[in-house]
């Protein structure tokens, strides 16, 4: 079990940024069935065939806000600006760090931030490194703390992150509502009909290939 955790890791790190780049397909929704290397998936608009040769996989389970420490890679899809609120985060195992960094346009997700959840909303994809600063973290000069990574909390259990990454950083606003979730390298064993799944593929050759495959472990629906 120990052999098969390093080599899924092994094999998910060497997934490429491009696998989070926004102007590939997501798709999202229910496992229907796998057959071989194709991967049926039901969702809105009806059932979409991926093919799944060369696609690395990853389960997705719960977390929290209370995982995110000082230094932590996560990625998270927002809306709005100043400030922009997170819809969810995603917090990434050491093997991703640097997937996806930067800041970029995503698709319409659920807004489960809202007073009326369920609706979509379009968003944007913030992925880089976060450090977490407390109450009892030495105090800087003013000057130092442009360009710095720090979480702060807000009435109402919201925290303010700034995710920094190559081109620069955003402060994010994390509703205690928004869900949180990480990724944990897997194999081609999370795909069971009836799960939840989040798939980014490439159009090839008039058909869709997965580059990343992310299941919702224990019924979870993955949020991004």
């Amino acid at each position: 079990m120990r052999t098969l955790t390093k080599l899924a890791v092994a094999g998910l790190s060497l997934l490429s940024s491009t696998a989070f780049a926004a102007d590939l397909e997501r798709v999202r929704g229910t496992i229907e069935k796998v057959d071989g290397d194709t991967l049926t998936v039901a969702g809105e608009g009806g059932p979409k065939t991926v093919s799944l040769a060369g696609a690395r996989y990853a389960w997705v389970v719960k977390s929290s806000l209370d995982t995110i420490k000082d230094g932590v890679f996560i990625g998270t899809a927002t809306k709005g600006e100043n400030p922009m609120t997170a819809l969810e985060v995603v917090i990434f195992p050491e093997a991703l760090r640097g997937q996806g960094e930067g800041h970029y346009a995503w698709d319409a997700i659920t807004d489960h931030t809202a007073a009326a959840s369920g609706a979509k909303v379009k968003s944007a994809m913030t992925n880089g490194t976060v450090q977490s600063t407390g109450s009892a973290a030495p105090k800087v000069k003013s000057a130092m703390t442009n360009g710095t990574v720090a979480s702060s909390a807000a009435a109402g259990g919201s925290r303010t992150l700034t995710v920094s990454y190559k081109e620069g950083s955003k402060q994010i606003v994390v509703p205690p509502q928004a869900p949180v979730v990480a990724f944990e390298p897997s194999d081609k064993a999370v795909l069971q009909p009836g799960a939840k799944v989040f798939v980014v593929a490439a159009p090839e050759g008039g058909k869709l290939g997965a580059k990343f495959v992310a299941v919702g472990k224990d019924g979870l629906t993955p949020p991004m």
